[in-house]
């Protein structure tokens, strides 16, 4: 019993610790961050699609779920043909441990804004849900967005640095205003990563 409560609070803190060291927490508890905040406190801005997750054994955390990608395209970082991030949480057998932290799904595409991994060697997409833009098919090619209004997340990016397709979406309804296309996200980006 007395072990179950320690581990119980190891795990606590885990997470809290996890949380901090990655500079997020989750995104109903913080300022939403704006795409000059994403990009700076990234270490890796990438296009990537889904091709593995598993759970294993953590002798820190009980669990941990390890993602692999494949990068499609990078707009900040080291190069690489792939991504791996390892989370605290998952279901490994009949324990289950959940951080509330992204999952992805095999095959599917995203748009991750990463920050360097923790001192746990854990690392999550930035501000959580905020760091990560699922890709779909929109009418006219690929989008990314992850439920903010874009007119607000680009708020404070030089309007120089948004293609004019976007900066005609940004004034419309803010229901249209959810979803980019993927090229101008990743050209605003790449823009943002190159400013000082």
């Amino acid at each position: 019993m007395k072990r179950a409560v320690t581990m119980k609070i190891l795990l606590a803190f885990a997470a809290c610790a996890f949380a901090l060291a990655a500079g997020s927490a989750r995104a109903t508890s913080v300022a939403p961050l704006e795409l000059p905040q994403l990009v700076a406190g990234s270490r890796d801005v990438v296009h990537v699609r889904c091709i593995g997750t598993e759970a294993v054994a953590d002798a820190r955390v009980g669990v941990a779920t390890v993602t692999q990608f494949v990068v499609l395209d990078r707009a900040k970082g080291s190069p690489g043909a792939t991504l791996v991030l390892r989370q605290p949480g998952g279901r490994l057998g009949t324990q289950v441990i959940d951080f509330q932290l992204p999952r992805f799904r095999v095959g599917d595409e995203y748009v991750l804004f990463v920050p360097p991994a923790s001192v746990l060697g854990f690392a999550s997409p930035l501000g959580l849900a905020q760091g990560m833009f699922p890709v779909s098919e929109g009418s006219a090619g690929k989008e990314v967005g992850n439920g903010r209004d874009f007119a607000a997340l680009l708020r404070d990016v030089d309007a120089a640095q948004i293609p004019a397709g976007t900066r005609l979406r940004l004034q419309t309804s803010p229901k249209e205003r959810s979803r980019i296309s993927l090229a101008d996200f990743m050209a605003i980006v790449r823009a943002r990563a190159a400013t000082p």
